[in-house]
């Protein structure tokens, strides 16, 4: 039978897609990384466990079999050494500030699970090697348990989870089959079909783990998004704005808003159709957010109306200042479908505390400032009781 093209891409895509993990999105990025950190914390210290029991049961075989203590006296440091560190990572959590301090966690996690499962297996090598051991088939046996323990603590971080299944068996198993025994072979093999099923299993729960993930940031998303321009809605900057008032509260961070009504918008629907109007709302949106500097958010509410919030603004012209930058940044020729519109709009300013301490009333004194703006007839701007404020 000979393959066709089609026919070897399917093969392929069949044996090579359940050994693939979903690319995680960067907007997701921290949230992964969070509960990566929390899922690895809650298990270092059965990483510990499982490590000091396998030191202490390779001890005491050692003993028995009349090993030299040359060659695993070094184990009881170990031993007492994870023991410790246990007893300080349990007392003393590590609670990290950033997400630089989040990686860092994971990644020294990740290199002391495969240093200890790496150097353990060096050492399983050499004692299988060398035949020391006359039941030589409990070396391997232990640190397979002990890999597939650490694999499972890390199961969330799958690239360390499979480096220790990896490091922890393979090495070991193959050492087994070149031993020349029968039994010695069967045990190799076998020690290499647990760790392929452990590593399917890893990336198994893995990829549920990120796909859950991905699924509820895509629901938030459709939840939190304006589905024509794909900015934040209504609901998303109600959210911002009480998460503004609450930082406020405790320390003080001033605010504003902005809110911003485009000019002559409902001409535009009436006389060109309603998808001209939409495209004009796209780039009027699309010019907004790269006007916004680090850490505003703009939003849409509805229609032509956007909302613009303006955190650590706490004066009236620090305010205008960032209204004349918006209006000027998108107050240019658009050209769509044939048709050149120069989108303008007013303005209605309001800033925390001075015109109003609560979301509802800080956007009804926006809406106040908008509304006199809308009576000038032309591009302009304001806050309340600043009278008519030409700002574009």
């Amino acid at each position: 039978m000979v393959l066709t093209p089609q026919m070897e891409k399917n093969w392929r895509t069949s044996w090579q897609t359940p050994w693939r993990s979903p690319k995680i999105p960067e907007a997701i990025r921290p949230a992964v990384e969070e509960m990566q950190l929390q899922r690895a914390l809650t298990h270092v210290p059965m990483i510990y466990l499982v490590a000091i029991f396998n030191l202490v049961a390779v001890m005491v075989l050692s003993a028995h079999e009349g090993v030299e203590p040359v060659y695993y006296g070094w184990m009881g440091l170990m031993a007492v050494g994870s023991l410790a560190r246990m007893i300080v990572w349990m007392r003393y959590p590590r609670k990290p500030e950033s997400a630089a301090q989040t990686q860092k966690i994971l990644r020294n996690l990740s290199v002391l699970a495969v240093g200890i499962v790496s150097f353990l297996s060096i050492w399983s090598v050499l004692i299988i090697s060398t035949g020391i051991f006359a039941n030589q088939m409990f070396i391997p046996m232990s640190l397979v348990f002990g890999s597939t323990c650490i694999a499972h603590c890390l199961a969330c971080l799958k690239k360390p989870a499979v480096t220790v299944l990896v490091l922890g068996v393979i090495p070991s198993a193959v050492a087994m089959i070149l031993a020349g025994g029968f039994d010695d072979m069967i045990m190799g093999w076998s020690m290499i079909t647990i760790a392929l099923l452990m590593i399917r299993f890893i990336i198994d729960s893995y990829n549920q783990i990120i796909s859950g993930l991905i699924m509820r940031h895509t629901i938030w998303k459709q939840a939190h998004s304006d589905p024509l321009t794909g900015l934040a809605n209504r609901r998303a900057m109600m959210n911002h704005l009480r998460l503004a008032e609450q930082a406020f509260a405790r320390h003080g961070s001033g605010f504003a808003v902005a809110l911003l009504d485009l000019n002559q918008f409902k001409q535009v629907n009436d006389n060109l159709g309603h998808d001209i109007g939409d495209r004009l709302l796209v780039e009027v949106a699309e010019r907004l957010n790269r006007s916004s500097a680090a850490e505003e958010i703009v939003g849409r509410l509805g229609g032509d109306e956007f909302l613009i919030f303006m955190p650590n603004v706490t004066a009236h012209d620090q305010a205008a200042a960032r209204a004349t930058a918006y209006l000027s940044g998108f107050a240019r020729p658009a050209h769509i479908n044939g048709h050149v519109l120069t989108p303008s709009a007013s303005v209605g300013i309001a800033v925390q505390t001075l015109d109003g301490t609560g979301t509802e009333q800080l956007l009804k004194a926006a809406d106040g400032a908008l509304y006199h703006m809308k009576r000038a007839g032309k591009n302009a701007g304001g806050y309340p009781g600043s009278g008519l404020r030409n700002i574009a």
